[in-house]
Order: structure tokens, then C-alpha cells, then sequence
């Protein structure tokens, strides 16, 4: 379902959807950062431009406007195969992508996805960078519900448009500040770091998207979608169902 556009995107104003990036950095102590943001209206008119929360995309449905998608979101992109109209409704989430170069990346990997700038672009200017997102092919056992090829469509605009927002993020941080955010992910501030990830990505509208691709994760490993929402804890890092449906009750734009 679609929401129509006179709901308001924010309403936590904009005060809270500042106070939702200031909460990404702090963990991270990088208060030059924050500076800069607080400064900038970038964010702001991105968000703005963003579309507004869909509960469910339709692959059907969608896949009639695929060569739209890919002439305005396709730009700099190379898409990752059979995954390409997935990826293109996740990155119509974030206008500050629409010319930024990005490498999709299939293959038998160690993690079911990561995001991160390329090594050989980072002395570059954050838009000026090449970003990867890695996506895994191969898992053993239960854990092959991580991955993306075993998840319904809606979850996988969810999931990749939660490496997109790790991509976002770093188009605000400075090639020190990347390297502070790779140190992160060795300590517990990682969970923090994630956790934040959720609620940018909920600011842009995706986060029904992120709701069903956690649904369907735990119900794999709970063995019902009763308990995956009622069940707390064993995410590690990232949100539970619940936690993203608190999440989104503070905006007016994923109301019922």
C-alpha cells in the first residue's frame, strides 16, 4: 500500500531527524561531524525529495516500471545481477545516490552483505568515491535465510536499502572518520552503529521493507512469525521486528 502525500514525512520535526543522525555519531565521539551536519541543509532537502513509505512493493507491479527506475536511479550503478529492480526501488529511497558511483557485487563470500567505500577511491572527496556492496551467494545450513536470494522481494529492497543507508552515511565522513568507523566494528559501539543504520534507513521510508526482511529472518530461526515479533533479543547488532515498529510509530507517514 501507498501513502499518499499529504501525510507528513517527519513528524517528528526536523528537530528529531537531526537528533536521529547526531545519535549515529556520538557513540563515535566525532563531534566535527556533527558540527557539519547541523550546519548543512543536504540532509534535509534529500529527505525531502525522498518518496514516501511504501508497505509492500509488488515485483509484478514494479518490474512494468523498470526502465523509469533505471534512467533515474541507475546512474554510476552497476547493479548486481538478478537483483537489479530490488536495488533500483531501494535506491530511489535516497536522492544523494542518484549520481554517486556504487558497485553491487555478487558473490561467495564471508558475510551475507556489507557496504563500504572502495579502498582505492577513499583519498577521494565523499562524492567523488566508488562504494561497494558485497552481497554473499553461499551459506551453510540455517544460516542460508540470510540470504538475499532466499528472502522475499519486499525484504530484499529492505535489506539492500540498509547497506544503502550505511553508503549514505558515509558520504558525510571524512577519510579519518571512515577509519574510525572500521575500528568501530571491532567493539561493542558496532551495535550502535547498526542500530542507527535502522533508523536512517526508517527516515527515508524503507522501513516496512526492513520490517519484513527481519520478520522473515527470525521466523526462519524461531520457526514462526509469532514469535519473531515477540521474541526479544539474539539480533545481535541489528533491530528486531518490534523495535523497528517502535521505531516507525514515531512517524505519522507509516501510519495504518
Amino acid at each position: 500500500m501507498r501513502y499518499s502525500s499529504h501525510n507528513c514525512r517527519r513528524t517528528p520535526n526536523q528537530s528529531r531527524t537531526i537528533l536521529l543522525f547526531i545519535n549515529q555519531f556520538w557513540p563515535l565521539s566525532q563531534t566535527i561531524s556533527i558540527l557539519i551536519l547541523l550546519s548543512s541543509s543536504a540532509i534535509n532537502q534529500a529527505l525531502a525529495a525522498a518518496p514516501e513509505p511504501v508497505r509492500h512493493y509488488d515485483e509484478a507491479a514494479e518490474q512494468l516500471r523498470y526502465d523509469e527506475l533505471l534512467e533515474r536511479y541507475g546512474e554510476n550503478k552497476e547493479l548486481p545481477a538478478g537483483y537489479e529492480l530490488q536495488t533500483l526501488l531501494a535506491l530511489s529511497h535516497y536522492p544523494e545516490l542518484a549520481d554517486v558511483r556504487i558497485r553491487f557485487i555478487v558473490g561467495d563470500v564471508d558475510i551475507p552483505l556489507s557496504s563500504r567505500p572502495w579502498w582505492a577511491s577513499m583519498l577521494n572527496s565523499a562524492k567523488n568515491r566508488t562504494y561497494l556492496v558485497v552481497i554473499d551467494t553461499e551459506r551453510d545450513g540455517s544460516l542460508d535465510a540470510l540470504l538475499l536470494k532466499n528472502q522475499p522481494f519486499n525484504a530484499q529492497v529492505g535489506i539492500i536499502g540498509h547497506e544503502l543507508a550505511h553508503t549514505v552515511y558515509y558520504l558525510e565522513r571524512s577519510f579519518f572518520g571512515i577509519l574510525g568507523d572500521a575500528l568501530c566494528q571491532l567493539s561493542d559501539c558496532r551495535i550502535e552503529f547498526e542500530r542507527a543504520t535502522d533508523r536512517r534507513l526508517i527516515t527515508y521510508g524503507l522501513g516496512w521493507q526492513r520490517f519484513d526482511h527481519a520478520l522473515f529472518v527470525r521466523s526462519q530461526f524461531l520457526g514462526s512469525e509469532a514469535e519473531a515479533l515477540t521474541t526479544e533479543g539474539g539480533g545481535g547488532a541489528y533491530m528486531s521486528p518490534a523495535e523497528l515498529l517502535q521505531e516507525m510509530g514515531e512517524f505519522e507517514s507509516y501510519a495504518d
